[in-house]
């Protein structure tokens, strides 16, 4: 058995995919994605996401991820009015995303 925490999981799919698959798997099942402190791989879940054009909530804080994932967007010269920002988990999850739509 893998050495995971899944006391709270209701679903374990073991994919064989590694991070990359498991990622996109994750991302594309998802309705809404919330970013937080992370490394490459918070990266990749953002890139899948921001590629679907899946609405986004970015946990804004004192961590370098969120400073890269804004010049990403900067770059990326695509206005996308699904992603939101906010130093409050709480405040994420409960705002309703730009484009109107509750969530």
């Amino acid at each position: 058995m893998y050495q995971l925490p899944i006391d709270y999981m209701d679903v374990v799919i073991y994919t064989g995919f590694g991070y990359a698959g498991r990622d996109l798997l994750m991302i594309r099942a998802a309705d809404a994605v919330i970013i937080g402190p992370g490394r490459v791989g918070t990266l990749n879940e953002f890139s899948v996401a921001f590629e679907d054009r899946r609405p986004i909530g970015i946990l804004e804080g004192s961590w370098e991820t969120a400073d890269l994932i804004k010049e990403v967007i900067r770059q990326a010269h695509r206005p996308n009015d699904k992603i939101i920002f906010d130093s409050d988990p709480k405040a994420l999850v409960e705002r309703p995303h730009r484009n109107g739509d509750e969530g």
